[in-house]
């Protein structure tokens, strides 16, 4: 075995660690095609790449820059068509399993030059093929475990210019420093001893791969940080905003009974007919100001009235069957934000409907057995694509899209309810289901 089989790691090693790298980031993502294509894709991925490093198996000098990049290439492509994410998600995930590849593939082969020059293992095809095997599920099974804990994380990670720009900066940075005996032997950061060569490219892969799970859980961790502030604010500001609801429906209530008893009296000691006429008017332009929704909940009475006042005021139809009493183990913040942020969502809808008889929301609060349960629908036209379980915004500032539909699934969470969205047949539907808890 010569120097240069001994330093260069079998294209075969690379192969199967950049396939299996990319089965681990697929695995924990949402498809974006059935799961016999992306079973498909993956395989077609193996025999692509296996075929490839093959046939480059001898290529070095200017040569080997453009077969990496085509490897790159053919990950990234792979991560794409199985996964549902945009291109600069499934670069970013590209970078971490190239990375993630290397180093197994230079692990796996130092160990197994080890094995065989200290430790007299075979070098036979199936001896090797079984060491290979053992060593990367090893390798893998302990990344997938480290993944897995963060797997909520993953899934609705956002990833934008500046984190893109920043793994492939590490990952290009750690692929030069790992293979810098390949190219420059006389460096403080290379040799031309095959120990130190083994040495220094898998001890950098693993820097690398450390360095990249690490930034990927940050990145993770701020982004889950900056939504719950986000989602308590919201919070607060809507409870805030329910509070001075409270207080100006009740004085608009109190004004509008005092005027309904003036109206009365007028009516009694007027004689013409015109002035009859004026005062009913009247009296039906003030209606509006009534509290209309009585429903045996105050918060859910107060949101309803405040909303159902814009809904007139828009040519919107908001009609209401709702049970409050069934509410009245929940808080009063909880009660706003789950209604106040549900009917945002389809008076939203609704109210860009040119036509007015199409601007339809209905609200029921029922129980069914041991549930509470919530229907709140809306009229709606165009097309709706879900995004992470979750309607796609067609507007430019994306950034504090979806929240209301959150801070709804936190709410429900809180009382160990489900919530279910569907869309068909052009009505929107939010459906929650809690469970009642146990009178004593």
């Amino acid at each position: 075995m010569n120097f240069a089989d001994i330093t260069n790691t079998p294209g075969e090693y690379y192969a199967v660690a950049y396939g299996l790298a990319c089965m681990l980031f697929i695995g924990q993502s949402k498809k974006r095609v059935s799961l016999w294509k992306c079973y498909g894709a993956q395989l077609l991925f193996f025999v692509a790449i296996i075929t490839f490093m093959e046939l480059t198996a001898d290529v070095s000098g200017l040569l080997f820059i453009p077969c990496i990049l085509l490897d790159v290439l053919m990950i990234f492509a792979v991560i794409y068509f199985c996964c549902d994410m945009p291109v600069l998600k499934a670069g970013y995930y590209c970078a971490r399993a190239f990375i993630l590849g290397e180093f197994v593939a230079s692990l796996t082969w130092q160990i197994y030059y080890y094995s065989v020059l200290r430790l007299g293992l075979s070098t036979h095809l199936l001896v090797n093929i079984l060491f290979v095997g053992l060593v990367y599920l090893i390798i893998y099974s302990f990344m997938y475990y480290l993944e897995k804990q963060h797997y909520e994380e993953n899934r609705n990670l956002q990833v934008a210019g500046r984190e893109f720009l920043s793994v492939v900066i590490i990952s290009l940075l750690v692929f030069m420093m790992s293979n810098l005996s390949y190219v420059y032997e006389n460096t403080p950061f290379s040799s031309k001893l095959a120990s130190d060569i083994f040495n220094i490219r898998t001890l950098v892969d693993l820097g690398g791969v450390a360095i990249l799970h690490a930034y990927n859980v940050q990145l993770g961790e701020l982004q889950m940080k900056f939504e719950v502030k986000t989602l308590q604010n919201m919070l607060n500001w809507q409870y805030a905003n329910y509070q001075i609801a409270q207080q100006s429906i009740d004085m608009v209530n109190q004004k509008y009974h005092d005027l309904k008893h003036q109206i009365a009296i007028l009516r009694a000691e007027v004689d013409s007919k015109e002035s009859m006429a004026y005062l009913e008017q009247m009296e039906n332009e003030i209606k509006i100001y009534e509290a209309q929704n009585k429903t045996g909940n105050k918060i859910l009475d107060t949101v309803l009235t405040g909303k159902n006042i814009y809904c007139q005021s828009s040519g919107i139809n908001l009609t209401v069957v709702a049970d409050g009493l069934a509410l009245d183990f929940m808080e009063p913040m909880d009660i706003s934000t789950l209604f106040g942020n549900a009917l945002d969502n389809a008076i939203e809808s609704v109210r860009k409907l040119p036509e007015e008889e199409k601007r339809l929301i209905h609200v029921a609060v029922t129980r069914q057995r041991d549930f509470l349960r919530i229907r709140v629908e809306n009229y709606y036209e165009g097309n709706l694509v879900f995004e992470n379980g979750l309607p796609a915004t067609t507007k430019e500032d994306k950034e504090y899209h979806g929240y209301g539909l959150k801070s709804i699934r936190n709410t429900v969470k809180k009382y160990n309810g489900s919530v279910t969205i569907d869309a068909k047949e052009k009505w929107f539907e939010l459906r929650i289901l809690i469970p009642l808890p146990r009178t004593k």
